[in-house]
Parts: structure tokens; C-alpha cells; sequence
């Protein structure tokens, strides 16, 4: 786990620690979402993509566990007074992310899409964009403790990847709905799409909120 110094707010141990390992829960789950999806592109549900489930689902846990506990520390300390609104809402965006990756994994293996053997190349590569786009809303937030001059340069990166993610997807939805595949098989594949330029959406939207929140603190 990464040594995070909250210089600016010089408060406890604990609060420093559990707000990184939070950082931490939230981007592994990225990296789990990414491998699991990417995975079930080409093989569908199977021991490893069942595994992959169980390891959210557990970040998912751990993650909500972390936010508790820091909301706790907040109030029963009375720390932050200036900023533990912006801290709280910051913290709640990134764990309806983190749960949003499990919902969708969730989605994945209890609905099983079928993904046209043409298609699955562009997909992983949207699942891809997706999943940089979540670790540079990390890494901003990240910044957010520790420089917050600098989470300008990560939530451009949210950006470009939100848009790259965009592109592929509007690319994806064509090409489903000008195939030959039975309509409620597009409509199935559309969720699909759908639910993965979301998250990249999500992450940029975390992002815009973020920029507010490190001008408020660089004042």
C-alpha cells in the first residue's frame, strides 16, 4: 500500500491510512473488473471469472467498511471542519463506483451476454479505455491529499479516456444494430455497451467534482 501523507490537513495516523486503503480497494476493483470482463469477452463464465466475482465482491465489502469508518473519525474527531463536506462527498462518489463495478460484474455473469466473436476485440478495447479512466479518477483523488495543484493533470486524462471509451462505444452500438443478430440479442449486447461507457462517464463525473473540490482546497 502506497505511503500517503495527507500534508495539508496534518490529522491522524489512522484517517491517513484508511483513506488510502480505501484508494486502494477502489482501484484494484478496477483492475478486477478489467481483467474479469476482458476475460469473459472470449471464454464467458467459468471458475476464474467466478473467482474474479468473489474478489469485488470483497472489495465491494471492504470498501464500504473503509467509508464507515472514516465518516466516523471524521465527526467523532471533529476533523476537517473546512473540508469534511467535500471529503465526505468525494468519498461517497468513489464508493458508488466501486459498487457500480460490482453491480456490473454481477450483470455480467448472471445475464451472459453473448458477444459476437467480430465484436470482441472492440469491446475489450472500451473495457480498456474504461479502466484508465478509473485509475486516473484514483490517482486525482489521490492528488487531492496529497497535491491538489495537481489533480488538473489526472482529470484530463479522465477526460480523453471518457472520450476515447465514447467513441468506441458509439462505433460498437453501430455496428451491433446494423448486424443481422435477432433485436433482443442487440438489445442485450446495447446493455452491455452501455453499462461500460457508463462507468467511464461515472469516473468523469467524479472527476468534474473533484476539480471544484481542489480549487476549494488550494484557496
Amino acid at each position: 500500500m502506497p505511503d500517503v501523507k495527507i500534508i495539508p490537513f496534518q490529522k491522524t495516523r489512522l484517517l491517513e491510512s484508511e483513506i488510502d486503503e480505501f484508494l486502494d480497494k477502489v482501484s484494484e476493483a478496477g483492475m478486477v473488473f478489467e481483467q474479469a470482463a476482458s476475460y469473459y469477452m472470449d471464454h464467458g463464465v467459468d471458475d476464474f471469472a467466478e473467482q474474479k466475482l468473489d474478489q469485488i465482491i470483497e472489495l465491494e465489502s471492504r470498501g464500504n467498511e473503509l467509508r464507515r469508518s472514516i465518516e466516523l473519525v471524521l465527526y467523532s474527531e471533529m476533523l476537517l471542519p473546512d473540508a469534511r463536506g467535500d471529503v465526505l462527498s468525494l468519498l461517497d462518489d468513489l464508493d458508488n463506483v466501486l459498487d457500480e463495478l460490482g453491480r456490473n460484474l454481477r450483470f455480467l455473469t448472471i445475464e451472459r451476454p453473448i458477444i459476437p466473436e467480430e465484436s470482441r476485440e472492440a469491446f475489450k478495447q472500451l473495457i480498456s479505455e474504461m479502466a484508465k479512466g478509473l485509475e486516473a479518477m484514483v490517482r486525482g483523488s489521490r492528488a487531492y491529499f496529497r497535491e491538489p495543484n495537481a489533480v488538473r493533470d489526472h482529470i484530463h486524462k479522465i477526460s480523453f479516456y471518457r472520450f476515447e471509451a465514447s467513441k468506441i462505444g458509439l462505433r460498437l452500438g453501430r455496428h451491433i444494430f446494423d448486424s443481422d443478430l435477432p433485436l433482443e440479442r442487440k438489445l442485450h449486447l446495447r446493455n452491455t455497451l452501455v453499462f461500460i461507457v457508463d462507468l467511464a462517464i461515472h469516473a468523469e463525473d467524479v472527476g468534474d467534482r473533484l476539480a471544484i473540490y481542489a480549487v476549494k482546497r488550494s484557496l
